[in-house]
């Protein structure tokens, strides 16, 4: 694998700045691994290596006149085909999308341009983000890099595996209920979510609107650290967006006295629950070392973690139902040819574009949102998410981070099922409007990477990179090391 590839981002823009290395080289290098990869794994819905080049050759002559450089100048990264970019196509994975020309510039599309950044593709994804495995995608089903006949997780299964695999430095992800935190843990990256309202959400197609976030997938916590930077700012176009100034979060991440200061809370509920017995051992041992560098762990009991899969699904669907209402056929996305009325068009067209998985939800969102149900059902969760809530700011009383094993099960080969407690503790988070920050902490007897995820108080993500990366040092994790594919 070419050297250039194995080279972290802060060092790749130091290296374009000062003309040790050109972007060019960079982008060829990501195209190379891409064309030597991508018919196994599957992670790139559509590519752009000749503009790509362009742009690297622009931001080559931006260094050789010495003009102004943006942060993240000649450097490529994949873009999770659910987030706009003016004038190209955006298909969230669905035959409904297929020919949908993006009118604008997402928010974080438009901080990742004024930084100089250059967006090699779209990654895979299940189709709207609903899903697992990125196995619901209409076009393709990505593959785990590191065994191919497993699955990557998802919904932005497209863009861990194409960081884990080396084709691109870092990734933009969506993160709904661990839809990035879970995929990195399966493919053996950092996968970060941040607080709910600290990046802005504007420009992406909507799942679940008091869950999403858009993230970060990288193969270390001070790159996306890094990334977190350009995208995180205020915008009023995102009602529920905080305003402020942008923090560079990398600037001040390493802290090598955090893990003496801080605790991290160990879930009671952890023993309820059958992991996979490497995830228990491996996460046992990630806890004693830990300890070992002074770190202090406590028991934390959160009763409310019990009802975590039936509250997103609940809430989840529920707001699925009503995002997706606006997906009728008529003012853009896929048309049916046979509609004979109005009303026609409007099931006609759903029913031939959309996918099992995505009519599922609409149509369990839609019983809990009927007035038979509503109270019953809709109303009952979000009274039971408060609570849930109450006992995570509890719980902080007690500890700095709360500390679990990123998932409950390794990947699974295709069409085998995860069980609905697999995230359970990923999922707190979105439910919780917290950050979390999965972290590869280890590899299994069958080669296989796992990883471990840290949550923290609302915005607290700052010092949640300081403790992810001081894990990080310590763990034990071959960053370097990539799948040989």
């Amino acid at each position: 694998m070419d050297e250039i590839l194995k080279t972290r981002v802060k060092d790749l823009c130091a290296k374009i700045r000062s003309g040790q290395i050109k972007s060019t080289e960079i982008v060829k290098a990501c195209f190379k691994r891409i064309k030597e990869t991508e018919t196994k794994v599957k992670a790139f819905l559509k590519l752009n290596e000749d503009r790509s080049l362009k742009q690297a050759a622009k931001a080559d002559d931006k260094v050789k006149t010495g003009a102004e450089c943006g942060f993240l100048e000649g450097v490529p990264i994949g873009i999770k085909d659910n987030i706009m970019v003016k004038g190209e196509s955006m298909t969230s994975a669905s035959k409904y999308l297929e020919n949908y020309i993006s009118p604008y510039d997402a928010t974080v599309i438009e901080k990742l341009k004024e930084a100089g950044a250059i967006f090699a593709g779209r990654t895979n994804m299940d189709e709207f983000a609903m899903g697992g495995s990125t196995e619901t995608s209409v076009y393709q089903k990505t593959a785990n890099p590191w065994n191919i006949d497993y699955i990557p997780g998802g919904s932005s299964g497209g863009s861990a595996a194409a960081v884990s695999s080396g084709m691109v430095p870092f990734a933009l992800g969506s993160d709904t209920g661990g839809s990035i935190r879970q995929p990195a843990g399966f493919c053996g990256i950092v996968g970060y979510k941040p607080s709910y309202g600290l990046i802005s959400r504007y420009g992406v197609c909507a799942l679940a609107s008091s869950f999403d976030q858009i993230g970060v997938l990288s193969k270390t916590v001070k790159d996306a650290s890094l990334l977190t930077s350009v995208i995180a700012c205020g915008d009023y176009r995102d009602p529920v967006c905080e305003t402020g100034e942008q923090t560079d979060y990398a600037s001040e991440i390493y802290n090598q006295d955090i893990l003496k200061t801080v605790r991290i809370g160990i879930p009671k509920q952890l023993s309820n629950y059958k992991a996979d017995e490497e995830i228990t051992k491996y996460f046992g041992e990630a806890i004693n070392k830990l300890k070992l560098e002074g770190t202090t762990a406590v028991e934390i009991d959160i009763p409310a973690y019990k009802y975590v899969p039936a509250l997103y699904k609940v809430i989840m669907c529920a707001e699925v139902s009503a995002n997706i209402a606006t997906f009728d056929g008529i003012r853009y996305g896929y048309r049916s040819p046979n509609g004979r009325n109005l009303n026609d068009e409007y099931a006609k067209s759903r029913a031939e574009s959309l996918g099992y998985e995505v009519k599922k939800r609409i149509l369990f969102g839609t019983y809990v949102l009927s007035a038979k149900n509503y109270y019953r059902c809709y109303h009952q969760a979000q009274r039971v998410r408060t609570l849930l809530i109450n006992q995570i700011i509890d719980a902080y009383k007690k500890c700095d981070f709360i500390f679990s094993p990123a998932t409950l099960q390794m990947p699974v080969k295709f069409g085998e099922k995860l069980s609905e407690e697999c995230d359970i503790f990923l999922t707190a988070a979105n439910l919780a409007g917290l950050p979390g920050i999965t972290v590869p902490c280890s590899f299994t007897s069958s080669g296989m990477p796992m990883g471990v995820h840290f949550m923290g108080s609302r915005f607290s993500d700052a010092k949640l990179f300081q403790i992810a990366d001081a894990f990080e040092r310590i763990s034990g994790f071959d960053i370097n090391k990539y799948p040989n594919l």
